[in-house]
């Protein structure tokens, strides 16, 4: 799933140009799976003719994070005032704040869990300026790991947003290959097609994508990202589906933050059990050779019950009563429920017990392939 809104924003963020500023080569925990792995801000306000202490990217820092299950967060934040002629103000503020908690990763299940938030402002003291002011910010958070076997990965995020004026922002979470993603971070994100992927949540916005990457060695990113500007030449002006609030605007303020989780599940891996029959039946794990599931049903299970129903996404299965459900004496039973295995199924059983109170228990698998 690709956003070209996004990757346009994020253009020319190249990692070569961060690895001096330690957000990457950031130091490897001990015994920690993640590599490259780096939590922090980048803050950016500038103005190409108006007198100010400008921030860029050499002016802050990360940390690190490790799959240990240790949250790690990092904030950041600048601001200046920036003065052309005479009671001709502008105030830039930029600021970020990230956290990251992730449990051990290359072997399903795992899974990465944070937060990012990003403020910029650019506020003139007057109705008009002549000050071009740009201030940027990025929450952000990534890592390189390796897959040791196929696995599914289901990214997921949830934004909020405020813009007013001449602003805007985005939430953002990622994975693609670990060669695109040491490219450059737009390198990720035009590089994620069969093997990765990456959605975006806007101000209210909530999104998921999930797909099966193989074996391999692969980049993670989320994070939260604001623009605010004088400047008519405002980047966010140049990046369709992040326009300014107002365009006729002088200056602007943004707030954007965002939640994210990247789930790691092995192929054919099965959801709790729910229903109010749960207690009354067995699944078992998928076989991703054959693609069949097995149902226990207990000795007490078949000796309450009447009729039980097997349904795989929604279609007719097997059907036990009378004797081919009891036999000569009730005894459990095991039903092998054949499915697909290179799709998602969910198998329902229905209970009838024999005083007519109807149940039923459900279980989703993951495809296999």
């Amino acid at each position: 799933m690709k956003n070209l809104s996004v990757r346009r924003a994020v253009a020319g963020l190249s990692l070569a140009a961060l690895a001096g500023v330690g957000l990457v080569g950031v130091p490897t925990a001990a015994h920690a799976a993640v590599e490259e792995a780096m939590i922090g801000g980048l803050n950016t306000v500038y103005s190409y003719n108006c007198e100010g202490e400008g921030s860029n990217w050499n002016e802050q820092d990360a940390v690190p994070w490790a799959d240990d299950n240790v949250p790690v967060s990092k904030s950041t934040s600048h601001s200046t005032t920036f003065t052309g002629g005479e009671d001709d103000t502008v105030a830039a503020t930029s600021s970020t704040t990230a956290s990251i908690t992730a449990s051990p990763l290359g072997a399903a299940p795992a899974t990465i869990t944070g937060t990012a938030a990003a403020t910029a402002s650019a506020l003139p003291s007057g109705a008009e300026t002549d000050c071009a002011v740009t201030t940027q910010s990025f929450a952000i958070a990534s890592g390189v790991f390796t897959l040791t076997q196929p696995t599914w990965v289901t990214v997921s995020a949830t934004g909020k947003g405020q813009h007013q004026g001449q602003s805007a922002g985005t939430s953002i979470v990622g994975i693609g290959s670990a060669d695109s993603f040491f490219g450059s971070w737009e390198g990720l994100f035009a590089g994620v097609g069969g093997d990765g992927l990456m959605i975006s949540a806007g101000d209210r916005g909530t999104a998921t994508s999930s797909t099966l990457l193989p074996a391999g060695t692969y980049g993670v990113l989320f994070g939260s990202i604001a623009f605010a500007g004088t400047d008519s030449d405002l980047p966010v002006r140049k990046v369709a589906g992040l326009q300014p609030a107002a365009s006729d605007a002088v200056g602007g303020s943004a707030t954007t933050s965002g939640s994210f989780k990247v789930e790691f599940s092995k192929p054919g891996t099965a959801s709790p059990v729910t229903g109010k029959g749960a207690a009354k039946v067995q699944f078992g794990e998928r076989d991703c050779a054959s693609g069949n599931v097995a149902i226990h049903l207990t000795k007490k299970t078949v000796k309450q019950a009447k009729r039980v129903a097997v349904r795989v996404n929604g279609a007719k299965g097997q059907v036990l009563k009378g004797k081919s459900l009891k036999g000569k004496k009730p005894k459990a039973k095991t039903l092998l429920v054949p499915t697909s295995a290179s799709g998602v199924t969910k198998v329902k059983v229905k209970i009838t017990l024999a005083n007519g109170r109807r149940v039923q228990a459900t279980r989703s698998y993951l495809p296999c392939r």
